[in-house]
């Protein structure tokens, strides 16, 4: 396994700048991040899900934004442990969070290792940010940095999970979209709802009809791309084929044929039970579903091997 490596990418590079950092290859724990910076401050979309990783970022930042990272406002998609884990350490010279509601006491709590899922002795230092400086997004909230804003906008409903926030930069029409989007790899759908998302899908681009996305995991993708249709295609899938069987073995199989490139196929079973229980009226047990993922991958998932060696540096 390759070492991860984190591409920073310009979008439309003008004053200000929109970055995404987008990480690569796209595993377990491995997720996006980005930044929107202006002359008075930075918006910095997830933290990374160690303490190293999220120092690398945060010096990223500061690299290309020096007197505006000053003022920082960490921005959490959503309350997964590779996005938020690293807001204490970002936040170690101050600043703010924000979060959807549903997500915010996670966020306060501090980081999330899943000892049941992974093992790992990377993690580092990761303290939970002061809970005070952890604040509640609901509805639509624009950030000033000067020169230059940042949209902070709550998912209506519960999609990829209960607690959702996109980041719009709308002067060249970039939209942050958390795990609304993974491209390149099976989603991750038990903590969320197959219908929500697919409402949330469509809300999102009628909402900002962005020119172009940054998924949560997976590389950019500009017009033309068919990111947000795959998606469709896939959610819609799981709703299909568990409306006629339960036998989520043999449909984790044939998912894993009709999406043979994406990684992480383990995460199929988990989806299949979560949209079997949503659209039969049943709660879904979340810790037999992620049983289920951590079988079908074998065991326990080794993220020392998957996060490989100290990230090298990639500008482009």
């Amino acid at each position: 396994m390759p070492a991860v490596t984190a591409n920073i990418v310009p979008l439309r590079h003008a004053r200000p700048g929109v970055v995404a950092y987008v990480k690569s290859p796209d595993e377990w724990f491995v997720a996006n991040s980005g930044w929107i910076q202006g002359s008075e401050g930075v918006a910095l979309i997830d933290t990374c899900g160690t303490e190293q990783a999220t120092l690398e970022l945060v010096r990223d930042v500061r690299k290309y934004a020096p007197e505006s990272a000053k003022q920082l406002t960490v921005v959490v998609t959503h309350a997964h442990g590779e996005h938020h884990n690293g807001v204490g350490v970002a936040l170690r010279d101050g600043g703010t969070v924000l979060a959807a509601p549903a997500s915010v006491e996670v966020v306060k709590a501090g980081p999330q290792t899943y000892g049941n899922v992974f093992t790992c002795t990377q993690w580092g230092v990761l303290e939970p940010p002061e809970p005070a400086a952890v604040r509640p997004v609901v509805g639509w909230r624009r950030i000033d940095l000067g020169d230059a804003v940042a949209d902070v906008v709550a998912v209506p409903g519960t999609a990829h999970t209960a607690g959702d926030l996109v980041v719009h930069e709308p002067r060249s029409g970039t939209l942050f979209t958390g795990d609304l989007v993974f491209i390149g790899s099976t989603p991750m759908a038990v903590h969320g709802s197959i219908p929500g998302w697919l409402d949330a899908l469509d809300w999102m681009q009628d909402t900002f009809r962005p020119r172009t996305l940054v998924p949560g995991h997976g590389p950019v993708a500009n017009p033309g791309h068919t990111a947000v249709h795959t998606m469709r295609v896939y959610l819609e899938w799981l709703l299909e084929a568990t409306a006629r069987s339960r036998d989520f073995s043999k449909l984790a199989t044939q998912a894993s044929l009709r999406w043979p490139t994406w990684s992480n196929p383990e995460r199929h079973i988990g989806n299949l039970m979560r949209a079997y229980a949503d659209q039969h009226g049943r709660k879904l047990d979340v810790d037999l579903a992620i049983d289920a993922v951590i079988a079908a991958a074998g065991g326990r998932i080794d993220l020392d091997y998957l996060l490989g060696a100290e990230p090298a540096r990639q500008i482009s």
